[in-house]
């Protein structure tokens, strides 16, 4: 009912402005805004452009429609949001559910959450149960991106927002907004860090790890790879590209399998911190794990932050780690939501991330354990 409110009372003022001024207006909606932020800047509404030739009674009357939408909004105490999980397999993920349940506490938002064990029909099957329970938002964190576009076409009808947590829908369906990270600039600056420490006349014969071929995440972070990689071919040659599905037991047949195939390979991307321990089990298992800097070294690269992955570079054992700042995306996913509940202008946010490395651990990152 408040919802209805304060969309009606936005809709009788905005009608005044118009009725003043016919004055054009670009951007927004209820979808994905063109701009990005950086997720270290917080969330904030768009104030509604004003042209230079507009009266002032235009302006007025769009504060007046700010006004009266921000009397009849949703009070926080008021809002419930729905968390629809893929899974918590990792520290990455274990970190977000934390941060998330800590900042609605923390704002006084009522929150409900499901966990769909990376299985797709029960995913949708749980966001329409928030649907049924009549839920002012939903953050989703998709199995795939493609197949939960159905439940949020379902969410659209029932004009119930939706965030999007750290992975994007697909197309069809309209979200009022995506905290991601830039998969591919943070790929391309892990390789462009590889080639600054690489002495002259080094070749790297490459295992690529891929992640579900049907993830957005996987899909840029492989492209961020191979296309960094592309642009130093004395340098860099893929020897093979193995899919995991996210699945370690098939990161580990992977790495056996390449090795096995081609004993030259002193390379290995890892798209997920989540496939580390099964990466690392098969180079011991091989007696290829040796530290940085040691004869037989094999080249990680690894992309997340999780804990596991800043202390194997502590140690000395994987060179460079891009990190998703997971618990400021956690917490721009909830601003999110309250905003949309609240009737606010969307935008999407992107975290820049950053790197660590065996060169900078101890300096820039003392203090970061990773997720």
């Amino acid at each position: 009912m408040k919802k209805e409110m304060l969309r009606k009372a936005f809709g009788i003022a905005m009608a005044g402005v118009m009725a003043i001024s016919m004055v054009g207006c670009g951007g927004g909606g209820s979808s994905s805004a063109a701009s990005e932020t950086k997720s270290s800047a917080a969330p904030e509404a768009s104030a509604p452009a004003e042209p230079s030739s507009a009266p002032s009674e235009a302006a007025s009357a769009v504060e007046s429609a700010v006004s009266a939408a921000s009397e009849a909004g949703t009070e926080k105490s008021d809002i419930t949001i729905g968390v629809s999980w893929c899974a918590i397999e990792s520290q990455m993920w274990a970190e977000y559910q934390n941060t998330i349940k800590a900042e609605c506490e923390s704002l006084g938002v009522k929150y409900t959450e499901s966990v769909a064990e990376n299985d797709v029909q029960k995913q949708n099957q749980q966001i329409e149960d928030f649907i049924s329970q009549g839920v002012d938002a939903i953050i989703i964190a998709p199995a795939d991106g493609e197949a939960v576009v159905s439940a949020i076409q379902e969410c659209n009808t029932a004009n119930i927002p939706v965030i999007m947590a750290n992975r994007a829908a697909g197309e069809g369906c309209e979200v009022y907004a995506t905290i991601s990270s830039d998969n591919k600039a943070m790929v391309k600056r892990e390789i462009e860090y590889i080639v600054s420490i690489t002495p002259e006349g080094t070749k790297y014969r490459c295992l690529e790890l891929v992640g579900s071929l049907t993830d957005v995440n996987a899909i840029a972070r492989q492209e961020g790879f191979e296309e960094t990689i592309a642009e130093y071919p004395d340098m860099f040659e893929l020897v093979s590209t193995v899919p995991t599905e996210w699945k370690g037991d098939q990161a580990l047949a992977g790495v056996q399998n390449t090795f096995s195939a081609d004993d030259t390979v002193n390379f290995i991307f890892s798209p997920s911190d989540a496939l580390l321990p099964s990466i690392i089990s098969g180079l011991q298992q091989l007696d290829k794990y040796a530290k940085v800097g040691e004869e037989g070294h094999v080249t990680l690269v690894t992309f997340v932050g999780a804990a596991d992955a800043v202390s194997a570079i502590r140690e000395g054992y994987v060179d460079v780690v891009s990190v998703q700042d997971a618990t400021n995306q956690a917490k721009l996913c909830v601003q999110a939501a309250v905003d949309a509940a609240g009737g606010k202008e969307a935008q999407d946010y992107t975290d820049a991330g950053f790197e660590v490395s065996t060169q900078n651990v101890e300096t820039d990152y003392a203090d970061f354990t990773g997720y």
